[in-house]
């Protein structure tokens, strides 16, 4: 069966909210679906998603078109031959803001900049334009706001034409049509002309107001990031607790806020500072008590101090570095582990010290759950149990049966 093109009652009103509609065709399954003379819903489609709300007590879920035919997706098969639809008025009138504040930011970046819109995507938190080349100036991006909310308060009408092909070199589009035959046009008078099949508001008041969050620079292009409208206001009150808060916080001014956010950062970076110090004088200090206090060993023929040390979980130091601060002092092996569920450890040898390391890999994985590897100078890894009683009460005997091998 050959089902015609459906209605599309969303260009004819696109204020309208409830309609009903004949069944054309029904998809049972997994993917419940159905098929109506005429719709409401507005498709996925032309970077503007799809609405959402309820047909015949079903939910729908999502709505796709193909050559003409548009096809809505529900969590279940209503019943009857007719259905009464309701759509999702304030995810509607939540993208009609959005789309139509894309299009007068579109034809401001044109108009002042000369900056075509190459890719626009209207998504469920954000909407973006992409612009060739690198980001506006913030001067730059003023003066596109200013134009935008001037043309927001004179309430221009926002209106739709279908023009055909013969009358297309005659209207000043801002950028080529994409489908054949007649095109439909939104005009927001003396502003802009664009082919498009998306949902708009009537007059350009109903935007509300277009605010530029965010400029991502991608390779030769830049992204805008924007918001129009109910989407700006709720940025604007999140913004605004944000900044009740700090300053609060703070206890300073607006206009003292990023001063006083400078001085946070820089005692911060100082405080790093002095910390990182503190650190490297405890790494030395441990290391030099370590190293005097450990004993000594014969390894391959070479009088060895053998230096260990276990961290408990909760301490804020580096196995890695302190092992570092031992192997320094030279003569020694160190190995340092931390106690938790699965401890990590570290062996290291000093630098004046020949023998490769990665011969002790095979007896100490006899050890249950031991992991590891590594160079011929260090070896790393870690313990499927808290067991690190065998670690260090077996590396002497190994270290020993290293001396026997190379006797």
């Amino acid at each position: 069966m050959r089902i015609p093109p459906t209605r599309k009652l969303y260009w004819a009103d696109p204020l309208r909210r409830r309609f009903t509609a004949r069944v054309l065709w029904r998809q049972e399954g997994e993917q419940p679906a159905v098929i109506l003379n005429r719709t409401l819903f507005y498709p996925t489609g032309g970077g503007q998603p799809h609405d959402t709300g309820r047909l015949g007590g079903a939910m729908v879920l999502r709505v796709e078109e193909e050559d003409g035919v548009i096809v809505h997706y529900l969590d279940h098969l209503p019943a009857g031959e007719e259905l009464e639809g309701e759509i999702d008025w304030a995810r509607r009138w939540d993208h009609m803001q959005q789309h139509s504040g894309q299009h007068l930011l579109s034809a401001a970046f044109l108009e002042l900049l000369q900056r075509p819109t190459i890719g626009f995507h209207l998504g469920a938190e954000t909407v973006t334009v992409d612009l060739p080349g690198p980001p506006p100036d913030p001067d730059a991006i003023a003066r596109v706001e200013a134009f935008c909310a001037g043309i927001i308060a004179e309430n221009r009408p926002i209106t739709t034409t279908f023009v055909p092909p013969e009358a297309l070199p005659h209207r000043p589009l801002r950028k080529p049509p994409a489908v054949a035959g007649p095109v439909r046009v939104v005009t927001m008078a003396g502003v802009d002309h664009a082919a498009c099949g998306g949902t708009h508001v009537p007059t350009t008041a109903a935007i509300g107001s277009v605010v530029v969050v965010r400029l991502e620079r991608r390779g030769a292009e830049t992204r805008v990031h924007f918001l129009c409208g109910g989407r700006a206001w709720a940025d604007h009150r999140r913004r605004l607790a944000l900044t009740q808060t700090l300053m609060a916080q703070f206890t300073t001014g607006l206009e003292e806020l990023p001063a006083a956010v400078a001085r946070l950062r820089s005692d911060y970076e100082q405080a790093q500072k002095a910390l990182k110090e503190v650190e490297t004088h405890w790494y030395t200090a441990e290391a030099a008590r370590l190293w005097k206090d450990a004993p000594t060993l014969v390894v391959g023929g070479t009088s060895v101090r053998l230096i260990g040390r276990r961290l408990p979980a909760t301490a804020p130091f580096d196995l890695h570095r302190l092992l570092t601060a031992i192997l320094a002092l030279g003569g020694c092996i160190g190995v340092v582990a931390r106690e938790e569920a699965s401890p990590r450890w570290v062996i290291g040898r000093s630098a004046d010290l020949s023998f490769d390391l990665r011969e002790l890999l095979p007896r100490l994985r006899w050890l249950p759950g031991l992991r590891g590897g590594g160079s011929a100078d260090r070896l790393q890894g870690s313990m499927a149990g808290p067991d690190l009683d065998s670690l260090f009460a077996t590396l002497p005997t190994v270290l020993s049966e290293y001396n026997r091998r190379s006797s």
